[in-house]
């Protein structure tokens, strides 16, 4: 403070300290009436004349978490003792020392002054990043944009995690430093909730960073409602351009037009992932589709592959950039190591209007194979049925299996026997009937459709009419 000739006598090294208030007391203990953060005035009528009583002093004010302490000379003491000078270095506590003629009136009015005029400074100061954050969440530049403007602004490593603990997004300054013991802010959006961690190396959060990091929280759970309700926008019409394509409704200049819409390369190759909690039968609660679709949308964020996704029920399905093959099955492997709980189903790359084979690829596979990981290559003979037109299917099966095809006991009991390889007793007992009864369930089948599996022939079409049921299935067509 200019012209008031105040001298650091101890405690260089605090004097960084930030200073929240001034204070003054002549009180032996005054901390029971202080916050932290003050900057004490005293003339030492409290510190005591022993010199153990001026250590105890010091420490007690260092310890409460002062700022430092200006001692009147003159009054009772015309040096600061010399306990209180080597107490106050050794915690490194600021001790000033105040003239005779420098009233401690003075000393408040020109601290009150220039915290009202430092305050103002760091209202100005977080106005500006506010504003530079409220631009970017409308510029819809972010997460790491955000993060970008309060981690250089504060010189610190932030990092927001989800509900599940998993990090969405992190920034870090200097270099990365590990988020033990970091400040923790809540970030609610539309009722779901995040947290953004920060950490700094040299020093920790003051009054002015919080604000910051408050500014930030608010420009966060902005962006992430923001993002939420373009989601919600997108899944929609995500849903409609799988399901239009599964159902070949798209010639390819629609389908590239409309694949396009969502900033994915038309003539790129994509594969069909479908994703279903445990062991896919179903029956699922509604969000239980969306929080697989999220799951897997992180993963593949982390690994910078691009996708279309949507979910519907229980199952979430995606169309993801790989250029081959054996890419898109180590696609689906690295999302069930993220997800054990999860089984995919994956469907060869495509293009176009063929992406519609490989969504009905990765249902089928799905649908047939019990394994984390089921792809088209599981499918067999079904593979070449979901390459043929569904009326086509459809004729072949009503001619084959007839009014039978309604009757599912029927239906079950020849797709046992046919896959037992015509083991009467295996397949009766993978029914839990007795051999009789399945024997009469194929006579009923031979009365209704004029075929019957003992025949080799007639056990053929039996087996191909079956793998049409599944492959209609598989569609979600009509049988």
């Amino acid at each position: 403070m200019e012209g008031l000739d105040l001298r650091v006598a101890a405690g260089q090294g605090g004097l960084q300290n930030e200073v929240s208030w001034l204070h003054v007391s002549e009180l032996t203990d005054p901390t029971q009436f202080l916050e932290g953060g003050e900057f004490l005035l005293t003339t030492g009528l409290g510190v005591g004349e022993l010199a153990a009583s001026q250590r105890e002093y010091v420490h007690r004010l260092a310890g409460h978490g002062l700022a430092g302490l200006g001692f009147g000379l003159g009054f009772g003491f015309a040096e600061v003792p010399e306990p209180v000078v080597e107490e106050a270095d050794r915690v490194a506590f600021p001790v000033l020392s105040v003239p005779y003629d420098v009233p401690f009136v003075a000393i408040t009015k020109a601290a009150f002054t220039h915290l009202a005029n430092e305050q103002l400074e760091q209202l100005t100061r977080a106005l500006a990043v506010h504003e530079r954050l409220a631009a970017a969440v409308l510029e819809g530049r972010g997460l790491q944009a955000l993060l970008a403007i309060v981690c250089n602004h504060l010189e610190c490593s932030l990092a927001l995690v989800d509900e599940g603990g998993r990090v969405v997004s992190e920034r870090h300054a200097r270099r990365r430093l590990p988020f033990d013991g970091s400040l923790e802010l809540p970030v609610l959006a539309d009722g779901e909730g995040a947290t953004l961690r920060a950490v700094r190396e040299d020093s920790p959060f003051g009054e002015y960073d919080r604000l910051v990091l408050h500014h930030g929280q608010t420009a966060l759970a902005l962006d992430l409602s923001r993002r939420r309700a373009v989601s919600a926008a997108e899944l929609r019409l995500a849903g409609d351009l799988l399901e239009d394509l599964e159902n070949a409704r798209l010639d390819e200049r629609e389908a590239n037009r409309r694949i396009a819409a969502f900033g994915l390369e038309p003539e790129r190759d994509y594969a069909a992932l479908l994703a279903v909690a445990g062991n896919g039968n179903g029956g699922g609660p509604p969000l239980e589709g969306e929080r697989l679709r999220r799951e897997v949308a992180q993963e593949l964020d982390r690994r910078a592959i691009r996708y279309l996704s949507t979910a519907r029920l229980d199952r979430a399905s995606f169309l993801v950039e790989a250029a081959n093959e054996e890419e898109a099955l180590a696609v689906a492997r690295g999302v069930v190591e993220a997800e054990p709980l999860a089984r995919v189903g994956v469907g060869r790359p495509a293009h176009g209007p063929a992406l519609g084979r490989s969504l009905l690829e990765a249902r089928a596979a799905l649908d047939a194979v019990d394994a984390p990981v089921a792809s088209y290559r599981d499918l067999g003979s079904l593979e070449l049925l979901l390459t043929m037109p569904e009326a086509a299917l459809e004729a072949f099966v009503d001619r084959v299996l007839g009014p039978a095809v309604r009757n599912s006991w029927l239906i079950d009991s020849l797709t046992a026997l046919l896959d037992s390889g015509c083991r009467w007793s295996e397949a009766a007992e993978r029914l839990g009937v007795h051999r009789h009864t399945l024997r009469y369930r194929m006579d009923r089948l031979r009365e209704q459709t004029g075929r019957h599996p003992d025949n080799p022939e007639q056990r053929l079409e039996l087996w191909l009419a079956v793998k049409a049921v599944q492959a209609l299935a598989a569609r979600g067509g009509a049988t």
